[in-house]
């Protein structure tokens, strides 16, 4: 089975997919041995990431960007540690981390900086279908215990419009899924400041293969409400 979701801003789609799982969801045991809630092939779409309402320019600074977002309540990300959890998504340097999505997307690999290549791909073509950057590492990842759960960014420039999607494995919906889509969105808005001219930021998708909540955030997840129920 699997599931779609439209939302006009992030908490909208996290409140939706947390809604979800603690209806539809089936309890797994992970490799770790943790007791999740899981449900198969989510999709949500996110058609206004930093609530500009259509405004795709003058977007001001990256403060003012997270000052846009609505948390969902009694949430525990927000303000510094949100900021800078989405910052790491564009950037190439690891302070020390296992991994970071930025690193794997920007220098891990030999040194090449994906997220370069694929801004250069879409410049040169815009209907370009190869501006495609990913995370995991066989040769290192198959033998590690921590690995990434982000696997892939793709983009696709069509009619002057950025749309942004990224291709989760495995997928902490009421943990990570909110900083997860605030970051990929920050990933998403520098693509398109690169690409310059007319190109605007457009949606963000995220396929999340395997959405699970923990069963410790269970209380937590349960007592969630949709703030914007979708039309």
């Amino acid at each position: 089975m699997s599931y779609k979701f439209d939302a006009e801003q992030i908490a909208d789609g996290w409140e939706q997919i947390v809604t979800q799982i603690v209806k539809d969801g089936h309890f797994v045991n992970d490799e770790r041995g943790s007791l999740t809630k899981e449900i198969l092939n989510v999709v949500t779409t996110i058609n206004d990431p930093f609530q500009l309402g259509g405004d795709f320019f003058g977007f001001g600074d990256k403060l003012a960007r997270i000052e846009k977002i609505r948390i969902p309540d009694n949430y525990f990300w927000e303000g510094d540690k949100l900021r800078t959890y989405s910052e790491q998504f564009t950037s190439s340097e690891n302070p020390g981390f296992v991994y970071t999505y930025g690193n794997r997307l920007r220098a891990h690999f030999e040194g090449i900086d994906q997220i370069r290549v694929a801004i250069d791909r879409l410049k040169n073509c815009n209907e370009s279908r190869r501006a495609i950057s990913v995370t995991w590492d066989p040769t290192q990842d198959t033998k590690r215990e921590e690995v990434p759960c982000m696997i892939l960014v793709d983009f696709k420039l069509r009619d002057n419009i950025l749309y942004t999607t990224g291709l989760w494995r495995s997928h902490d919906i009421y943990g990570a899924w909110f900083p997860n889509a605030v970051g990929l969105s920050y990933l998403a808005h520098y693509v398109s400041e690169e690409l310059g001219g007319d190109v605007k930021m457009g949606s963000v998708t995220i396929h999340s293969i395997s959405a699970h909540i923990y069963e410790n955030d269970l209380p937590s997840a349960e007592k969630v409400k949709i703030k914007n129920p979708p039309k």
